[in-house]
């Protein structure tokens, strides 16, 4: 367990799966999630939740109050540890945690620990076009732009730009 900032980092746990499937069915939070949709059933959850509490290639930690409650998701998936890349990905499903830091401060974390714990060189994420709050996070984070997969994702009817953006470990030296 990880304390960082007013929250803390742990394994996902059953205990989170009414949590999560809430904020997995919320249609505003899968409208600004590339590959997410409506309509999980506990089972699809549960099955989601074991296949990544037991990736090998992966680490991912649920985003917990300090009365454990979940309020979302982070981690580094697809680690390969040969060429010393991962990707990255968040999910603050409790709206109600938005606009507080805690998205920066985890993804600060899990960044650290990629680079120190991990000994990664390339860390990277795909975010839609249509999500400037999230862009803006990674921009702050120190992620650079390196390109746009043009209508790479389908949500509510239209076709969306996916932004591939990256942080090396260099550039995430020099700015620390």
């Amino acid at each position: 367990m990880h304390k960082v900032g007013e929250v803390r980092l742990r394994r996902p746990e059953p205990r989170d799966l009414d949590a999560l499937l809430r904020q997995k069915n919320d249609p505003k939070i899968a409208g600004l999630l590339g590959g997410f949709r409506t309509g999980y059933a506990r089972a699809d959850l549960e099955s989601w939740l074991e296949y990544h509490r037991t990736a090998s290639d992966e680490v991912l930690w649920a985003i917990v109050d300090p009365q454990d409650a979940c309020l979302g998701h982070v981690g580094l998936y697809e680690i390969d540890h040969r060429v010393r890349k991962a990707e990255f990905a968040i999910m603050l499903g409790e709206r109600s945690a938005w606009g507080r830091g805690i998205g920066k401060s985890v993804s600060a974390w899990v960044l650290d620990h990629g680079f120190l714990q991990l000994n990664l060189n390339r860390i990277e994420l795909d975010v839609l076009a249509t999500n400037p709050r999230a862009k803006a996070l990674y921009a702050g984070l120190g992620f650079e732009l390196e390109g746009t997969r043009r209508a790479a994702q389908y949500k509510d009817g239209n076709f969306i730009d996916v932004h591939v953006m990256a942080l090396l470990r260099g550039e995430w030296d020099a700015q620390r």
